[in-house]
């Protein structure tokens, strides 16, 4: 990774994430995340790469005990 930007989340999270980015970036495909005891982990990883809101549609959490 060329950048210096600091992240919220730990590289361990932001480096798959800027993975899944990419590849549906090249695929031309969105993405769209419901969630529920991850609590918004996997929208708040994909958020933190600069630029996925051209592939990053939308994420729900949900929960109900």
């Amino acid at each position: 990774m060329s950048e210096t930007r600091e992240f919220t989340l730990p590289m361990e999270l932001v480096e798959p994430a800027r993975r899944v980015i990419e590849a549906n970036r090249a695929a031309g495909k969105k993405i769209v995340v419901a969630e529920s005891c991850t609590g918004g982990l996997v929208t708040a990883a994909l958020t933190e790469i600069p630029g996925s809101s051209d592939v990053f549609l939308a994420g729900f959490v949900t929960y109900s005990n």
